[in-house]
C-alpha cells in the first residue's frame, strides 16, 4: 500500500492551506498550497521518505487536476478501451516491422519513446527533476491535426495555479532490457538509460514513462501520493530565465535532436486527421 502524504501542514513552520479532492480511483487526497521552495523541497522529500520501502516517487507537472483523473493519452475520451487497444497494438507492431531502423528497439522501449514525441500510448509521462515538472505545470499546449501530422505549440499558462503531482512506482528491478524496470503493479522506463542520447528530448526532460501492469490501464490516479498546488506567478518567479528550462532546450529542434529527425522521416504517417486525433503522430512543434 502506497503512503499518501497527510498532515504535511504540521511538518513545516509555514502556514500551509490544505484542501481535499477526490481522485478517480475513489481515494481522497490532500492538496497543499506551496509558496516557498523550502516547503516544496520538504514536501517532495516527505513523499519519497514515506514510500521508500515500497517504491520510488517521480513527478508530473500539470496545469489542472482534471477532476482527479490520470488517464493516458491513448484512452482519453474513450469508453471501449479493449477496441482502441487492439487497434493500437496492430499499429505499433506494423510500425516496428515496417522499418528496419525500428526493429532494434524492444517494444517496451519503443512505445515510451514514440509517446515522448507525440504518439498516444497507454503510458504516463513522468520526470525525476522537479524543475522540469514545474515547467510543464506552468505551460499549456494547443494541438491541431492537419492531414498526416499533429501540430502543437506551448504557451504560458493562464491558470491561477500550477500542480506538481507525486506518483509512485514499485518497479525497482531492472529487466534484461536496460532502463526498463518491473514491479508487481507497474513497469517503469528510464528513457535516458533505455535510448541513446541522439534522441535528445527525453534526455533534456529527465524523462521516465510508467505503465500499470494491466491489459487496459485506463486510470493511474491510484498511484498519486501527493499534490502540490503552486501559485502560477510564484512558479514563474522560481523558474526565472534558466536556459535549461526553456522551450528550445526541453524540445530541441530536429537540427539538434537527430532521433526526432529519424522519427519524422521513418515513423508511418497517418492516413488522415481523424486517425491522427485518435492515435497521435510524431508531433511538429510550432511557435
Amino acid at each position: 500500500m502506497y503512503y499518501i502524504i497527510d498532515n504535511f501542514e504540521k511538518k513545516t513552520p509555514s502556514n500551509i492551506a490544505v484542501e481535499t479532492v477526490k481522485l478517480a480511483c475513489g481515494s481522497n487526497i490532500n492538496v497543499y498550497l506551496i509558496e516557498t521552495v523550502h516547503d516544496l523541497t520538504q514536501f517532495i522529500g516527505f513523499g519519497k521518505y514515506k514510500n521508500n520501502k515500497i517504491g520510488n516517487v517521480y513527478f508530473r507537472g500539470q496545469t489542472s487536476l482534471y477532476n482527479g483523473s490520470m488517464i493516458p493519452s491513448l484512452y482519453r475520451g474513450k469508453t471501449r478501451l479493449d477496441s482502441i487497444t487492439w487497434k493500437y497494438n496492430a499499429r505499433i507492431n506494423a510500425a516496428i516491422k515496417g522499418k528496419r531502423i525500428f526493429r532494434q528497439y524492444n517494444r517496451a522501449v519503443f512505445e515510451p519513446l514514440i509517446q515522448h514525441y507525440g504518439v498516444r500510448t497507454p503510458y504516463i509521462d513522468l520526470v525525476d527533476n522537479v524543475w522540469v515538472a514545474l515547467w510543464f505545470a506552468l505551460h499549456q499546449a494547443k494541438a491541431v491535426s492537419i492531414n498526416t501530422h499533429e501540430y502543437v505549440y506551448y504557451y504560458d499558462s493562464k491558470e491561477e495555479y500550477a500542480y506538481i503531482i507525486l506518483m509512485v512506482s514499485d518497479a525497482r528491478e531492472e529487466t534484461t532490457q536496460f532502463g526498463v524496470y518491473k514491479g508487481t503493479d507497474t513497469t517503469l522506463v528510464d528513457l535516458r538509460k533505455a535510448t541513446p542520447s541522439y534522441f535528445l528530448r527525453p534526455h533534456a526532460q529527465h524523462a521516465y514513462m510508467i505503465r500499470k501492469n494491466e491489459e487496459f490501464p485506463g486510470d493511474y490516479s491510484d498511484l498519486i501520493v501527493g499534490i502540490a498546488k503552486i501559485p502560477t506567478s510564484v512558479g514563474f518567479k522560481w523558474l526565472g530565465s534558466n536556459e535549461f528550462l526553456s522551450l528550445s532546450s526541453l524540445f530541441p529542434a530536429a537540427y539538434f535532436d537527430s532521433g526526432y529527425k529519424i522519427l519524422l522521416k521513418n515513423y508511418p504517417e497517418e492516413e488522415n486527421a481523424g486517425i491522427v486525433n485518435q492515435f497521435g503522430s510524431i508531433q511538429i512543434l510550432t511557435d
